[in-house]
């Protein structure tokens, strides 16, 4: 038993050297920091621009774009374009057969022939006296509706392209059957691009026509402008709907792409700008901390614009502090720093 309680009563006596000594260990590092000070890293502030911006996806589509559909119903008879043709204005793409019945083309076209013949005829009798003006206004009545009617029935049966441009898509094959409302091709001005954003009506308020932007496909860039801003928001999709004209024309980049579109909603020159990071809250409040005769002060800031990783400050912080941006987790107020590499 005696031993036991000698054995024991060693082990005690370890053990409050241990500790004695995780103490002083404790007390000493402590102290060197009190002498030394708390490691730390700078950053010496000096004034930049701040740029606001916001970002958005978008299509890219011609300065002009139709998709031209069919107003009949019937079977494809030719297509005269492929994909990546350049057309003009009124060239005939996509032709239905003339006996098409919606078309009434067979009829309309013979009774415009008939309408021509006596309509010259009519005009060589009035040259020589031979009929009244009312009968040349009659007969040209009559042959102006029945031109009217056959340009109409031709154009449903020969589709044309509305703008001149590329032709980007063609919907049907000769042979489909397709009805009324039908998609057949679409044609795109591809002198210019533009491109359709929506906007959160968060952000609307930031945005004005005229405002640059930029756009980013692969290593292409494209920069334009806003043109358009809709006065109501889209209650379909919360948002207003923004147009954007780009102005140069990279030599790869092509109608149908989506790009990334930037824009910047305000430049502040000479600015204060922090990173998130470097920014601590206490009480509602929000603070920096900086060095000065080598010890750390706690700054009270305020904050102007930000996107969320940086932020501009309006006051609190001037141009050459020595902004403290690692090591904010071991200081306090009025401690000894060390500045460390």
């Amino acid at each position: 038993m005696k031993k036991i309680i000698i054995i024991l009563s060693t082990a005690i006596v370890i053990m409050s050297f241990a500790a004695c000594g995780k103490r002083q260990a404790s007390k000493n590092m402590e102290q060197i920091q009190r002498e030394e000070g708390i490691p730390v890293r700078i950053q010496e502030l000096q004034p930049t621009t701040y740029v606001q911006s916001n970002t958005y996806n978008a299509t890219l589509a011609g300065i002009e774009e139709s998709v031209v559909s069919a107003k009949v119903s019937d079977v494809v008879v030719q297509i005269n374009a492929k994909v990546g043709d350049y057309v003009n204005k009124d060239q005939v793409i996509v032709t239905f057969p003339q006996d098409t019945p919606s078309a009434q083309f067979i009829q309309a076209s013979s009774a415009y022939q008939n309408a021509k013949v006596t309509y010259e005829r009519m005009q060589r009798l009035f040259s020589q006296g031979a009929i009244s003006q009312q009968d040349m206004d009659n007969v040209t009545t009559a042959f102006n509706v029945s031109k009217a009617n056959y340009n109409t029935s031709y154009n449903l049966i020969n589709v044309k392209a509305p703008i001149s441009g590329y032709i980007t898509a063609i919907y049907v094959n000769p042979g489909d059957l397709v009805g009324p409302g039908a998609d057949l091709f679409t044609v795109s001005n591809t002198s210019k691009y533009k491109a359709t954003i929506w906007i959160p009506d968060t952000e609307i308020k930031s945005m004005k026509k005229g405002l640059k932007v930029t756009a980013k496909w692969n290593d292409d860039t494209l920069t334009g402008y806003i043109s358009s801003i809709a006065m109501a928001m889209e209650q379909s999709k919360k948002a207003f709907r923004t147009e954007v004209i780009f102005t140069n024309k990279p030599k790869y980049i092509t109608s149908g792409v989506t790009v990334e579109i930037t824009i910047n909603t305000e430049t502040i020159p000479n600015a204060i700008v922090l990173d998130r990071s470097a920014m601590v809250e206490s009480a509602g409040k929000t603070y920096a901390w900086i060095v000065v005769n080598n010890k750390a002060i706690r700054r009270e800031i305020k904050i102007g614009h930000n996107n969320g990783i940086e932020y501009e400050i309006t006051a609190g912080l001037n141009p050459g502090d020595q902004l403290i941006t690692e090591g904010l987790t071991m200081i306090y107020e009025g401690c000894l720093v060390k500045v460390t590499e």
